[in-house]
């Protein structure tokens, strides 16, 4: 009799441990978030607020009806945010403490197109927007740019601004017709003809051995155009 007695004791101490761990999960998963903490990586270059995202997660939880913890809603914040036309990528979760972290990572703009639109190529090559936050500094691509041309101007750009001797002083390129192009350097009144934006560290190259030349023999302020255009060599066009 007292086993049966002693097995109904541990029968009920197990439900009522089991009742109360499910009641405490429940509420757990289901209390509000007591603290949320934004990031926004570079923060040098605000293209998107920590206020604005802000606002986006605090709308965003409230119109969801899943609970806080649960996965799917935290999947369809994280999507919400990158969803943004500032945002590469987003990172949303939470802690046993009910904080809220959300780490938002921005598109990176390479050059801005200046032309009937204004608009940036970012570093995977697609149209991004201006933002109205934060204006960045980059070089400037002027002309009918066309979708097709995003990828090699991204690639120029970024070749360009890496070299040692004209990196600094590269301001921009300017579609002057149909993928033809002339670069703008700030220390170089005379313009530069790139033509085509193919075999580029070549052109540089010779470009850099033609002022190493004129330099020597005094002769760059005669010129009012150079052409880079050429397989092989370098034509300068005299005043």
């Amino acid at each position: 009799m007292k086993a049966w007695i002693r097995l109904i004791v541990f029968a009920m101490a197990l439900s009522l441990s089991v009742l109360c761990f499910i009641q405490a999960q429940w509420g757990f998963n289901n209390r509000p978030y007591q603290e949320m903490v934004v990031a926004v990586y570079p923060a040098e270059t605000p293209f998107i607020t920590v206020d604005t995202v802000n606002k986006m997660l605090i709308q965003k939880i409230k119109s969801s009806s899943a609970t806080l913890k649960d996965g799917i809603a935290l999947k369809e914040v994280e999507a919400e945010l990158c969803a943004h036309n500032m945002v590469a990528d987003a990172q949303v979760f939470t802690t046993i403490s009910g904080k809220l972290f959300a780490e938002v990572y921005q598109r990176e703009p390479v050059a801005k197109v200046v032309s009937k639109e204004v608009y940036y190529i970012d570093l995977n090559a697609e149209k991004m927007p201006l933002s109205p936050s934060y204006t960045a500094t980059v070089p400037v691509v002027s002309g009918a740019i066309s979708t097709a041309q995003y990828a090699a101007i991204r690639d120029a750009v970024q070749l360009i601004k890496r070299h040692p001797l004209y990196g600094e002083a590269f301001l921009g390129l300017d579609e002057v017709r149909d993928a033809w192009f002339e670069l703008r350097l700030s220390d170089q009144p005379a313009t530069i003809e790139l033509g085509e934006l193919k075999a580029l560290e070549r052109k540089l190259n010779n470009y850099s051995a033609f002022m190493v030349k004129a330099t020597k023999d005094k002769l760059l302020d005669r010129y009012e155009k150079i052409s880079l255009a050429f397989e092989g060599q370098v034509v300068g066009t005299k005043k």
